[in-house]
Protein backbone atom coordinates (compact mmCIF):
# COMPACT_ATOMS: atom_id res chain seq x y z
CA UNK A 1 0.00 0.00 0.00
CA UNK A 2 1.35 3.42 -0.92
CA UNK A 3 1.82 6.05 1.74
CA UNK A 4 0.04 9.36 1.73
CA UNK A 5 3.06 11.16 0.33
CA UNK A 6 3.17 8.76 -2.62
CA UNK A 7 -0.19 9.84 -4.03
CA UNK A 8 -0.15 11.80 -7.32
CA UNK A 9 -1.72 14.85 -5.68
CA UNK A 10 0.85 15.05 -2.91
CA UNK A 11 3.69 14.32 -5.33
CA UNK A 12 2.66 17.24 -7.54
CA UNK A 13 2.44 19.63 -4.60
CA UNK A 14 5.88 18.60 -3.37
CA UNK A 15 7.37 19.03 -6.85
CA UNK A 16 5.75 22.44 -7.11
CA UNK A 17 7.33 23.36 -3.80
CA UNK A 18 10.76 22.51 -5.20
CA UNK A 19 10.12 24.97 -8.03
CA UNK A 20 9.03 27.52 -5.44
CA UNK A 21 12.62 28.13 -4.35
CA UNK A 22 13.65 29.14 -7.85
CA UNK A 23 10.54 31.27 -8.24
CA UNK A 24 11.10 33.18 -4.98
CA UNK A 25 14.73 33.73 -5.93
CA UNK A 26 13.57 35.33 -9.17
CA UNK A 27 11.06 37.50 -7.31
CA UNK A 28 13.66 38.50 -4.75
CA UNK A 29 16.00 39.70 -7.49
CA UNK A 30 13.16 41.88 -8.88
CA UNK A 31 14.43 41.16 -12.35
CA UNK A 32 12.40 40.08 -15.32
CA UNK A 33 15.47 38.39 -16.70
CA UNK A 34 15.53 36.16 -13.64
CA UNK A 35 11.88 35.15 -13.94
CA UNK A 36 11.07 31.51 -14.53
CA UNK A 37 9.10 30.37 -17.50
CA UNK A 38 6.77 27.71 -16.08
CA UNK A 39 4.15 25.86 -18.12
CA UNK A 40 0.95 27.90 -18.45
CA UNK A 41 -1.22 25.47 -16.48
CA UNK A 42 1.26 24.63 -13.68
CA UNK A 43 -0.45 26.62 -10.97
CA UNK A 44 -3.89 25.44 -12.05
CA UNK A 45 -2.72 21.86 -11.72
CA UNK A 46 -1.32 22.64 -8.29
CA UNK A 47 -4.63 24.11 -7.16
CA UNK A 48 -6.57 21.10 -8.40
CA UNK A 49 -4.15 18.72 -6.71
CA UNK A 50 -4.46 20.67 -3.50
CA UNK A 51 -8.25 20.33 -3.64
CA UNK A 52 -7.89 16.57 -3.96
CA UNK A 53 -5.50 16.54 -1.02
CA UNK A 54 -7.93 18.60 1.05
CA UNK A 55 -10.67 16.04 0.44
CA UNK A 56 -8.29 13.23 1.43
CA UNK A 57 -7.28 15.10 4.58
CA UNK A 58 -10.87 15.63 5.69
CA UNK A 59 -12.20 12.13 5.16
CA UNK A 60 -9.28 9.70 5.37
CA UNK A 61 -10.18 8.73 8.95
CA UNK A 62 -13.73 7.90 7.83
CA UNK A 63 -12.14 5.41 5.45
CA UNK A 64 -9.99 4.00 8.26
CA UNK A 65 -13.09 3.49 10.45
CA UNK A 66 -14.92 1.74 7.60
CA UNK A 67 -11.89 -0.46 7.03
CA UNK A 68 -11.84 -1.44 10.72
CA UNK A 69 -15.53 -2.29 10.63
CA UNK A 70 -15.16 -4.39 7.47
CA UNK A 71 -12.09 -6.29 8.68
CA UNK A 72 -13.40 -7.19 12.12
CA UNK A 73 -16.93 -7.97 10.91
CA UNK A 74 -15.43 -10.45 8.44
CA UNK A 75 -13.49 -12.07 11.29
CA UNK A 76 -16.41 -12.28 13.71
CA UNK A 77 -20.15 -12.30 13.09
CA UNK A 78 -20.69 -10.92 16.60
CA UNK A 79 -18.80 -7.70 15.91
CA UNK A 80 -21.60 -5.69 14.24
CA UNK A 81 -24.50 -7.09 16.22
CA UNK A 82 -26.69 -4.46 17.99
CA UNK A 83 -25.83 -5.88 21.41
CA UNK A 84 -22.09 -5.58 20.82
CA UNK A 85 -22.32 -2.10 19.28
CA UNK A 86 -24.46 -0.72 22.09
CA UNK A 87 -22.41 -2.50 24.74
CA UNK A 88 -19.20 -1.02 23.34
CA UNK A 89 -20.63 2.50 23.30
CA UNK A 90 -22.00 2.13 26.82
CA UNK A 91 -18.76 0.76 28.28
CA UNK A 92 -16.65 3.55 26.77
CA UNK A 93 -18.86 6.48 27.70
CA UNK A 94 -16.73 7.45 30.76
CA UNK A 95 -13.64 7.66 28.56
CA UNK A 96 -15.62 9.69 26.02
CA UNK A 97 -16.52 12.25 28.69
CA UNK A 98 -12.85 12.41 29.62
CA UNK A 99 -12.04 13.14 25.96
CA UNK A 100 -14.46 16.09 26.01
CA UNK A 101 -12.54 17.46 28.97
CA UNK A 102 -9.25 16.94 27.16
CA UNK A 103 -10.59 18.97 24.23
CA UNK A 104 -10.85 22.14 26.33
CA UNK A 105 -7.30 21.70 27.58
CA UNK A 106 -5.60 20.90 24.27
CA UNK A 107 -7.42 23.63 22.33
CA UNK A 108 -5.90 26.24 24.65
CA UNK A 109 -2.45 24.72 24.27
CA UNK A 110 -2.30 23.26 27.79
CA UNK A 111 -2.08 19.71 29.12
CA UNK A 112 -3.90 18.16 32.09
CA UNK A 113 -2.44 14.97 33.52
CA UNK A 114 -4.86 14.99 36.45
CA UNK A 115 -8.03 14.19 34.46
CA UNK A 116 -7.88 10.45 35.14
CA UNK A 117 -7.10 11.02 38.82
CA UNK A 118 -9.93 13.56 38.98
CA UNK A 119 -12.40 11.05 37.56
CA UNK A 120 -11.25 8.49 40.13
CA UNK A 121 -11.49 11.03 42.96
CA UNK A 122 -15.06 11.93 41.98
CA UNK A 123 -15.99 8.24 42.03
CA UNK A 124 -14.53 7.86 45.51
CA UNK A 125 -16.38 10.98 46.75
CA UNK A 126 -19.67 9.70 45.33
CA UNK A 127 -19.20 6.18 46.69
CA UNK A 128 -18.14 7.55 50.08
CA UNK A 129 -21.30 9.67 50.27
CA UNK A 130 -23.65 6.98 48.94
CA UNK A 131 -22.20 4.37 51.29
CA UNK A 132 -23.13 6.61 54.20
CA UNK A 133 -26.73 7.02 53.06
CA UNK A 134 -26.64 10.17 50.95
CA UNK A 135 -29.42 10.33 48.38
CA UNK A 136 -29.17 10.78 44.63
CA UNK A 137 -29.09 14.59 44.52
CA UNK A 138 -26.45 15.08 47.27
CA UNK A 139 -24.27 12.36 45.73
CA UNK A 140 -24.42 13.89 42.26
CA UNK A 141 -23.83 17.41 43.54
CA UNK A 142 -20.83 16.32 45.58
CA UNK A 143 -19.27 14.49 42.62
CA UNK A 144 -19.84 17.31 40.12
CA UNK A 145 -18.65 19.94 42.59
CA UNK A 146 -15.52 17.96 43.45
CA UNK A 147 -14.47 17.51 39.81
CA UNK A 148 -15.24 21.11 38.88
CA UNK A 149 -13.36 22.44 41.91
CA UNK A 150 -10.29 20.37 41.05
CA UNK A 151 -10.35 21.73 37.51
CA UNK A 152 -10.70 25.30 38.77
CA UNK A 153 -7.80 24.78 41.18
CA UNK A 154 -5.66 23.44 38.31
CA UNK A 155 -6.37 26.51 36.22
CA UNK A 156 -5.80 28.89 39.12
CA UNK A 157 -2.40 27.40 39.94
CA UNK A 158 -1.29 27.30 36.30
CA UNK A 159 -2.37 30.88 35.53
CA UNK A 160 -1.67 32.76 38.75
CA UNK A 161 1.56 31.00 39.73
CA UNK A 162 2.69 30.75 36.09
CA UNK A 163 3.79 27.15 36.49
CA UNK A 164 3.75 24.68 33.62
CA UNK A 165 0.38 22.91 33.34
CA UNK A 166 2.27 19.64 32.99
CA UNK A 167 3.87 20.06 36.43
CA UNK A 168 0.80 21.46 38.19
CA UNK A 169 -1.64 18.81 36.95
CA UNK A 170 0.79 15.97 37.60
CA UNK A 171 1.35 17.20 41.16
CA UNK A 172 -2.35 17.70 41.85
CA UNK A 173 -3.14 14.35 40.26
CA UNK A 174 -0.78 12.57 42.63
CA UNK A 175 -2.31 14.46 45.56
CA UNK A 176 -5.78 13.35 44.43
CA UNK A 177 -4.55 9.76 44.23
CA UNK A 178 -3.40 9.94 47.83
CA UNK A 179 -6.66 11.52 48.95
CA UNK A 180 -8.64 8.84 47.11
CA UNK A 181 -6.72 6.11 48.91
CA UNK A 182 -7.36 7.84 52.24
CA UNK A 183 -11.13 8.05 51.65
CA UNK A 184 -11.40 4.48 50.40
CA UNK A 185 -9.05 3.03 52.99
CA UNK A 186 -6.97 1.59 50.15
CA UNK A 187 -9.77 -0.80 49.20
CA UNK A 188 -12.98 -0.90 47.19
CA UNK A 189 -16.18 0.88 48.25
CA UNK A 190 -19.24 -1.07 47.07
CA UNK A 191 -22.62 0.63 46.82
CA UNK A 192 -26.15 -0.52 46.03
CA UNK A 193 -27.79 2.89 46.27
CA UNK A 194 -28.89 5.23 44.79
CA UNK A 195 -30.69 3.04 42.28
CA UNK A 196 -31.42 5.92 39.90
CA UNK A 197 -27.71 6.54 39.44
CA UNK A 198 -27.12 2.94 38.40
CA UNK A 199 -30.16 2.93 36.15
CA UNK A 200 -28.92 6.08 34.42
CA UNK A 201 -25.49 4.57 33.79
CA UNK A 202 -26.67 1.12 32.70
CA UNK A 203 -30.13 1.62 31.15
CA UNK A 204 -30.76 1.34 27.42
CA UNK A 205 -33.54 2.82 25.31
CA UNK A 206 -35.48 -0.22 24.14
CA UNK A 207 -34.12 -3.74 23.74
CA UNK A 208 -30.48 -3.56 22.69
CA UNK A 209 -31.03 0.17 22.21
CA UNK A 210 -28.60 3.00 22.75
CA UNK A 211 -27.62 3.68 26.36
CA UNK A 212 -29.18 6.58 28.23
CA UNK A 213 -25.76 7.87 29.28
CA UNK A 214 -24.63 7.72 25.62
CA UNK A 215 -27.53 10.02 24.72
CA UNK A 216 -26.49 12.40 27.50
CA UNK A 217 -22.93 12.36 26.17
CA UNK A 218 -24.16 13.22 22.66
CA UNK A 219 -26.16 16.14 24.09
CA UNK A 220 -23.03 17.47 25.80
CA UNK A 221 -21.04 16.94 22.59
CA UNK A 222 -23.60 18.89 20.56
CA UNK A 223 -23.56 21.71 23.10
CA UNK A 224 -19.76 21.84 22.99
CA UNK A 225 -19.75 21.81 19.18
CA UNK A 226 -22.10 24.79 19.06
CA UNK A 227 -20.09 26.60 21.71
CA UNK A 228 -16.76 26.06 19.94
CA UNK A 229 -18.04 27.02 16.50
CA UNK A 230 -20.66 29.71 17.15
CA UNK A 231 -19.84 31.45 20.43
CA UNK A 232 -17.35 34.14 21.33
CA UNK A 233 -15.93 31.96 24.09
CA UNK A 234 -15.22 29.16 21.59
CA UNK A 235 -13.35 31.55 19.30
CA UNK A 236 -11.40 32.82 22.29
CA UNK A 237 -10.39 29.26 23.21
CA UNK A 238 -8.89 28.67 19.78
CA UNK A 239 -7.27 32.10 19.74
CA UNK A 240 -5.55 31.54 23.09
CA UNK A 241 -4.30 28.19 21.84
CA UNK A 242 -2.72 29.85 18.81
CA UNK A 243 -1.04 32.73 20.66
CA UNK A 244 -1.63 34.05 24.15
CA UNK A 245 0.25 37.27 23.42
CA UNK A 246 -1.72 38.15 20.31
CA UNK A 247 -4.97 37.17 22.05
CA UNK A 248 -4.14 39.50 24.92
CA UNK A 249 -3.36 42.34 22.51
CA UNK A 250 -6.72 41.67 20.80
CA UNK A 251 -8.53 42.27 24.09
CA UNK A 252 -9.20 38.67 25.07
CA UNK A 253 -9.08 37.93 28.79
CA UNK A 254 -6.54 35.16 28.38
CA UNK A 255 -6.24 34.21 32.05
CA UNK A 256 -9.99 33.83 32.46
CA UNK A 257 -10.26 31.71 29.30
CA UNK A 258 -7.49 29.38 30.50
CA UNK A 259 -9.01 28.98 33.98
CA UNK A 260 -12.44 28.25 32.49
CA UNK A 261 -10.92 25.65 30.17
CA UNK A 262 -9.46 23.75 33.14
CA UNK A 263 -12.72 24.18 35.05
CA UNK A 264 -14.84 22.74 32.24
CA UNK A 265 -12.37 19.89 31.86
CA UNK A 266 -12.79 19.08 35.55
CA UNK A 267 -16.56 19.09 35.17
CA UNK A 268 -16.35 16.62 32.27
CA UNK A 269 -14.07 14.38 34.35
CA UNK A 270 -16.71 14.39 37.10
CA UNK A 271 -19.38 13.39 34.54
CA UNK A 272 -17.20 10.46 33.54
CA UNK A 273 -16.91 9.55 37.22
CA UNK A 274 -20.69 9.64 37.64
CA UNK A 275 -21.20 7.25 34.72
CA UNK A 276 -18.41 4.87 35.75
CA UNK A 277 -19.59 4.70 39.37
CA UNK A 278 -23.12 3.90 38.23
CA UNK A 279 -21.90 1.21 35.84
CA UNK A 280 -19.58 -0.54 38.30
CA UNK A 281 -21.45 0.05 41.55
CA UNK A 282 -18.07 0.38 43.21
CA UNK A 283 -15.12 2.76 43.48
CA UNK A 284 -11.43 2.29 44.12
CA UNK A 285 -8.38 4.51 43.97
CA UNK A 286 -7.18 2.51 40.95
CA UNK A 287 -10.32 2.96 38.83
CA UNK A 288 -10.36 5.37 35.90
CA UNK A 289 -6.71 6.45 35.86
CA UNK A 290 -5.91 4.26 32.85
CA UNK A 291 -8.47 6.15 30.72
CA UNK A 292 -6.35 9.29 30.39
CA UNK A 293 -4.08 8.34 27.49
CA UNK A 294 -6.82 6.71 25.33
CA UNK A 295 -8.93 9.84 25.86
CA UNK A 296 -6.11 12.11 24.76
CA UNK A 297 -5.39 9.80 21.80
CA UNK A 298 -8.91 10.38 20.49
CA UNK A 299 -8.56 14.15 20.88
CA UNK A 300 -5.22 14.20 19.07
CA UNK A 301 -6.72 12.04 16.32
CA UNK A 302 -9.45 14.63 15.69
CA UNK A 303 -6.73 16.85 14.19
CA UNK A 304 -6.81 14.61 11.12
CA UNK A 305 -10.56 14.53 10.41
CA UNK A 306 -13.10 16.97 8.92
CA UNK A 307 -11.13 20.09 9.89
CA UNK A 308 -7.47 19.04 9.63
CA UNK A 309 -5.08 20.87 11.91
CA UNK A 310 -7.79 21.81 14.41
CA UNK A 311 -9.33 19.91 17.30
CA UNK A 312 -12.99 19.68 16.35
CA UNK A 313 -16.04 17.91 17.76
CA UNK A 314 -17.02 15.85 14.67
CA UNK A 315 -13.42 14.65 14.52
CA UNK A 316 -13.47 13.72 18.22
CA UNK A 317 -16.69 11.70 17.78
CA UNK A 318 -15.20 9.89 14.79
CA UNK A 319 -11.97 9.23 16.70
CA UNK A 320 -13.86 7.87 19.71
CA UNK A 321 -15.69 5.42 17.44
CA UNK A 322 -12.46 4.41 15.72
CA UNK A 323 -10.59 3.73 18.95
CA UNK A 324 -13.55 2.05 20.66
CA UNK A 325 -14.44 -0.31 17.84
CA UNK A 326 -10.81 -1.00 17.03
CA UNK A 327 -10.14 -2.06 20.62
CA UNK A 328 -13.41 -4.01 20.76
CA UNK A 329 -12.56 -5.84 17.54
CA UNK A 330 -9.19 -6.86 18.93
CA UNK A 331 -10.90 -8.28 22.02
CA UNK A 332 -13.54 -10.17 20.02
CA UNK A 333 -11.05 -11.91 17.74
CA UNK A 334 -9.25 -13.21 20.82
CA UNK A 335 -6.08 -11.13 20.68
CA UNK A 336 -4.10 -10.79 23.95
CA UNK A 337 -4.71 -7.80 26.20
CA UNK A 338 -1.51 -6.07 25.16
CA UNK A 339 -2.83 -5.94 21.59
CA UNK A 340 -5.42 -3.36 22.64
CA UNK A 341 -2.75 -1.10 24.16
CA UNK A 342 -0.58 -1.49 21.07
CA UNK A 343 -3.53 -0.48 18.88
CA UNK A 344 -4.16 2.66 20.94
CA UNK A 345 -0.46 3.55 20.81
CA UNK A 346 -0.38 3.01 17.05
CA UNK A 347 -3.46 5.21 16.60
CA UNK A 348 -1.82 8.03 18.54
CA UNK A 349 1.44 7.83 16.54
CA UNK A 350 -0.47 7.56 13.27
CA UNK A 351 -2.58 10.61 14.08
CA UNK A 352 0.50 12.69 14.92
CA UNK A 353 2.21 11.59 11.70
CA UNK A 354 -0.82 12.48 9.58
CA UNK A 355 -1.23 15.82 11.32
CA UNK A 356 2.43 16.68 10.67
CA UNK A 357 2.20 15.67 7.00
CA UNK A 358 -1.00 17.64 6.45
CA UNK A 359 0.44 20.71 8.15
CA UNK A 360 3.57 20.51 5.98
CA UNK A 361 1.41 20.31 2.83
CA UNK A 362 -0.54 23.41 3.89
CA UNK A 363 2.68 25.33 4.51
CA UNK A 364 4.03 24.38 1.10
CA UNK A 365 0.79 25.44 -0.58
CA UNK A 366 0.88 28.78 1.25
CA UNK A 367 4.47 29.38 0.14
CA UNK A 368 3.59 28.60 -3.47
CA UNK A 369 0.62 30.98 -3.39
CA UNK A 370 2.74 33.72 -1.81
CA UNK A 371 5.43 33.28 -4.48
CA UNK A 372 2.82 33.43 -7.24
CA UNK A 373 1.34 36.67 -5.90
CA UNK A 374 4.81 38.17 -5.52
CA UNK A 375 5.60 37.27 -9.13
CA UNK A 376 2.39 38.93 -10.33
CA UNK A 377 3.18 42.11 -8.39
CA UNK A 378 6.76 42.08 -9.67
Amino acid sequence: MRGITDTPASFLVIKAYELCGRLMLAVGNRSTEASINLPHNTYERIRMSYKHMQFLKKYIMVGVLLLILIVFSSMSKRFLTPSNINGTLLANTPSAFLALGGMFILITGEFDLSLGYNLCFCMIVGAFAAYRGAGLIPTLLLMLAAGTLVGFLNGLLVVKLQISSFIVTLSLGLALSGLSQALSGGGVIYISEPKMLMNFARAQIGKNGIGVCVVVFLIFALFMHLMLTRSKFGRHLYAVGVSRKISFMAGIKVDRVRILAFTFAGFMASMGGVVLLGQLGAASSSYGTSMLLPAYATVFLSNTAFKPGYINMPGVILSILLVQFGSNGIQIVGAPTWGEYMFEGFVLCFSMWLSTKFRATDEKKAQIDAAKKAEERG
